[in-house]
């Protein structure tokens, strides 16, 4: 009985057409109203089809979360890659995330085992660099590698990688890169050495309503079967996501509308389910995430949030942050940790995603540089509502 349950919600009707066209890691054949830096990014890396020679070109492509900054560098060395090949020039282009890959060691080892099928286990990055240099040569190769969320790495190990070639000569340099970063952490990372590396830098703006509903309608005819969303909703949904001028937030806001027109058996997606899917979606963080944290977790970043919002400021010190995480504790009647239990939850915030940590100059006058923390592009308000709100049922059981 419970199998032929189960087997007719699987075998069931559906508002979707193709639900994946709606997840983050989905590449569509076009990405409206980014023509314009699509464009340039293909005139930048030209040059590696069109000359002959070895040589590498780097490129940051920086702005807020959801405006298509990875897409963006996805589609465009997609689209290298198939026309070097029509030139009879080998060209590969490989994305990495760093908060998957954390270091060059582990892009490196990567790129030379799981790319060019060469085991890299015992060996140095200078060695694996060796390998990897020699193995382009062989295969006449030139290499693209996008570097997303590249602040996590910094800018020494960019720096490493940017040089990767260089340190087997200039002409044998057949390595590029793509430096994809949040605005305020690439102003963070960046210095002298790497700036003078950098050929271009292509700042993406965040879309404008009508982008949106541009955007948002062409998502929605791939993701949904025909009369399941109708322009009016679309409408709102891009009016909702205008407020942070972030696709990947009304992309969200249909796939989960679409998720409760399914759950609740309605062949349309009305308002009301757009009302309820926007309280659940915010770019940047997921409810559960804070969830998951525990007591002092929430305190920390509570302590992180009042102190980015009464001073307007995008990013502070640990040093700084403590004094209010301290205030915090004492609000809440709660005894606070040491300086090295707050560093930790701090890391533990970063690793989760909530807030981000990059390596920057102290300030003007000021010699030596220190790691700040900002928040990845959420309202330090919102953060502090949602942890209040999470204490407060907390100490309710």
């Amino acid at each position: 009985m419970e199998e032929d349950f189960v087997e007719k919600i699987l075998l069931g009707a559906s508002v979707f057409r193709d639900e994946r066209s709606l997840f983050p890691e989905f590449l569509p054949q076009k990405l409206p109203r980014r023509e314009k830096e699509i464009s340039r990014l293909a005139t930048d890396f030209r040059p590696l089809i069109q000359k002959k020679g070895s040589f590498a070109i780097n490129v940051a492509i920086t702005g807020t979360a959801g405006v298509g900054k990875t897409a963006v560098a996805r589609y465009c060395g997609k689209h290298i890659e198939n026309a070097a090949k029509k030139k009879g020039v080998a060209i590969k282009f490989i994305p990495y995330n760093a908060h998957t890959f954390r270091t060059k060691t582990s892009i490196l080892r990567n790129l030379l085992t799981d790319h060019f099928n060469v085991t890299a286990r015992g060996f140095s990055d200078e060695e694996i660099l060796g390998m990897l240099v020699k193995r382009l040569e062989k295969d006449d190769m030139r290499l693209i590698v996008a570097l997303d969320e590249a602040n996590l790495l910094g800018s020494d190990e960019i720096l490493s990688i940017i040089h990767a070639s260089e340190v087997f000569g200039i002409e044998r340099s057949r390595i590029s890169t793509i430096i994809i970063c949040r605005r305020t952490e690439w102003r963070a990372i960046l210095n002298a050495p790497l700036s003078g590396h950098i050929h271009d830098q292509i700042n993406i703006p965040g879309y404008t309503r009508s982008e949106l509903v541009d955007i948002l309608t062409y998502r929605a005819q791939l993701a949904f079967n025909p009369g399941v969303i109708s322009e009016e909703i679309i409408e709102m949904v891009a009016e909702i996501a205008s407020q942070t001028q972030n696709a990947r937030h009304g992309i969200e806001i249909l796939l989960r509308a679409g998720k409760m027109a399914d759950y609740e058996h309605f062949s349309e997606i009305n308002a009301e389910m757009v009302r309820r899917a926007k309280v659940g979606v915010y770019p940047e963080l997921r409810p559960d995430v804070l969830d998951d944290l525990n007591d002092h977790e929430l305190l920390t970043a509570l302590g992180l949030a009042r102190r980015l919002k009464h001073h307007g400021i995008t990013a502070t010190t640990i040093n700084e942050a403590y004094k209010y995480y301290q205030i915090a504790c004492e609000e809440k009647g709660v005894r606070a940790q040491s300086m090295s239990a707050f560093r930790k939850y701090v890391n533990h915030l970063d690793s989760v995603g909530i807030i981000g940590k990059a390596v920057g100059p102290l300030g003007r006058g000021r010699r030596g540089r220190r790691a700040r923390i900002t928040f990845y592009d959420l309202p330090a308000t919102v953060l502090e509502e949602r942890v209040l709100r999470i204490l407060e049922l907390n100490n309710k059981k």
